[in-house]
C-alpha cells in the first residue's frame, strides 16, 4: 500500500489543535485572516522536502557526510556507512516547517508547533557501501555503490570527492517519492498579488523583496527558472489558450502577450492575464506536471466564467497526476469543484454524462479520493479552527459560501418586491 502524510497542528498562527491529511488536490477556504495561507504553506513545505533538495538540510544537520563515512571504513571495499531513524527526520521536518512558514510570511518570531507524520515508511534506515566492479567491452570499471536498506543502490564514480550529504539525500528522497506515489521533482508557489510582480523589472523586484517575506522571493526565483526552462514534450497549449485567450512570449527576459491581432507587453494586459501568466507559461512549456503547485486565490481578478475555466483546468491536470494546494474565497470556483466531484462519482459508477453538459469537456472531473477540503472558521478574534469537509453524495458541503449566496439572492428579491410595490410595476 502507498504511504500517506498526516499533520497535526498544535498551533500555527491563529490555528489550534487541527489535523490535516495530504491529498493531491488540497482546498483551503473560509474567511480572510483565518490562517489559510499558513496551512497551505505548511503543506507546500512538505512537498518541498519531498520533491526538491530541501531534505539535504536534514542530513547536514546530523553531520552525515558520505565522504567522511567512506574514508572511515575499516574495509575499503565494503561496509556500514551511516544510519538514522524516521523519528529523527520527522523532528527535523517539524522544526523547519515552522521556520519556513515564519520566513515566508515575514513573521520571523512565529511560535508554532506541528507534528508531521510520514506513515507507511520504514522506521530505521541504514546506508551500506560496496565497491562495484563492472566489465564492459573487455574493460573494467570501478564504482562506489551506496545502498539504503535493501533498496536499489546508487552508483558514483569510484573514489570521487565532495559528495557530502547528497548521496544520502537522493536515495532517501527517491524512496519517499516511491512509497508516497509522488512523481513531482520540484515545487512552485503562486502567491497572492503575483500579477504585479510579473510586470516588474529586476530592479523593481529587488526593491519589493527588501520589505516582504520570503514567499515572494521564492515566487520570483521559481518564475525566473520557469522562464529559462526548456519546454517539455507534453505541452498543454490548448489549455493555456483557453485560459488567457492568447500566448505568453519571452523576449530579453520580458513577457509579452500575443493574440491573433498582435502582441503587447505584459504590463499593458488585463489584470486577469497578469495573474494567470505564470500558470499559463507552465502549461505552454508542458512543465506543470513537474511541480507541486501552491496556488493562492486563483480567482483573483478573474471573471466568473474564467474562474470556472480555471477550476476545469486544474481538474483536468489532476487526472494527469498534477498536485495543487489551493486557497480560495470564490463561490463560483467552489461550486464548479463540487460539480466536478459529482461528475467523478457518476463516472465511478460507469455513467458517461459529460455530453449532457455543454460547458464540461470529456475527461474533466475529480475523483473524490484525490481531494481534501478544509473550512477555516474563527473561534474568536485571534483563534481559528479548521473543519475537514467530508465528501458526501452532493460533493463537499461548502454550506457557508452557498448560504451567503442564498442570503444575497433573498435580499435581492426583497428589494425588487419593494421596488415593484413603490412604483406600482
Amino acid at each position: 500500500m502507498p504511504g500517506r502524510i498526516e499533520i497535526h497542528i498544535n498551533q500555527l498562527g491563529p490555528i489550534h489543535d487541527t489535523d490535516i491529511t495530504l491529498k493531491p488536490f488540497m482546498v483551503f477556504t473560509g474567511e480572510s485572516g483565518t490562517g489559510k495561507s499558513y496551512a497551505a504553506l505548511l503543506v507546500h513545505y512538505v512537498y518541498k522536502i519531498l520533491c526538491t533538495y530541501e531534505s539535504a538540510g536534514f542530513f547536514k544537520s546530523i553531520g552525515a557526510s558520505y565522504d567522511k563515512h567512506r574514508e572511515q571504513l575499516p574495509d575499503e571495499n565494503e561496509g556500514f556507512l551511516f544510519e538514522f531513524t524516521l523519528k529523527q527526520f520527522e523532528e527535523w521536518c517539524n522544526k523547519n516547517a515552522v521556520r519556513y512558514i515564519g520566513e515566508s510570511l515575514g513573521n520571523f518570531s512565529l511560535d508554532s508547533r506541528v507534528d508531521i507524520k510520514f506513515l507507511g515508511l520504514e522506521e530505521n534506515y541504514k546506508f551500506k557501501y560496496k565497491r562495484d566492479i563492472v566489465e564492459m567491452d573487455g574493460e573494467v570499471s570501478y564504482f562506489d555503490s551506496i545502498q539504503l536498506n535493501d533498496l536499489p543502490s546508487l552508483r558514483l564514480p569510484y573514489r570521487s570527492k565532495k559528495w557530502d550529504e547528497l548521496p544520502y539525500m537522493i536515495l532517501f528522497r527517491n524512496y519517499m517519492l516511491y512509497i508516497l506515489r509522488i512523481k513531482q521533482k520540484n515545487t512552485f508557489i503562486l502567491p497572492p498579488s503575483r500579477g504585479g510582480l510579473v510586470c516588474l523589472n529586476d530592479v523593481g523586484r529587488g526593491n519589493f523583496l527588501n520589505s516582504k517575506g520570503w514567499m515572494y522571493n521564492e515566487f520570483i526565483s521559481d518564475f525566473s527558472n520557469l522562464k529559462s526552462a526548456k519546454p517539455n514534450e507534453e505541452v498543454y497549449t490548448e489549455l493555456s489558450d483557453s485560459l488567457i485567450n492568447g500566448k505568453i512570449n519571452i523576449k530579453d527576459d520580458d513577457l509579452y502577450y500575443e493574440q491573433a491581432y498582435g502582441e503587447i507587453p505584459i504590463t499593458a494586459t488585463a489584470a486577469s492575464v497578469k495573474e494567470l501568466a505564470p500558470f499559463a507559461l507552465m502549461l505552454q512549456k508542458g512543465l506543470v506536471g513537474e511541480y507541486s503547485i501552491m496556488f493562492e486565490e486563483p480567482e483573483t481578478n478573474l471573471h466568473p466564467e474564467l474562474q470556472i475555466k480555471t477550476a476545469d483546468t486544474l481538474a483536468y491536470l489532476l487526472q494527469k497526476g498534477c498536485r495543487f494546494q489551493i486557497t480560495t474565497h470564490s463561490d463560483y470556483f467552489l461550486q464548479r469543484i463540487n460539480q466536478l466531484i459529482k461528475l467523478g462519482k457518476l463516472k465511478k459508477k460507469g455513467v458517461e454524462c459529460q455530453s449532457v453538459f455543454s460547458s464540461i469537456s470529456d475527461g474533466i472531473y475529480i475523483k473524490e479520493e484525490k481531494i481534501a477540503a478544509y473550512y477555516f472558521e474563527k473561534i474568536d478574534k485571534v483563534n481559528t479552527t479548521i473543519k475537514p469537509l467530508e465528501i458526501g453524495k452532493n460533493g463537499i458541503p461548502f454550506s457557508t459560501f452557498f448560504e451567503t449566496v442564498k442570503k444575497l439572492s433573498d435580499e435581492e428579491n426583497r428589494i425588487n418586491n419593494l421596488l415593484d410595490t413603490t412604483y406600482g410595476c
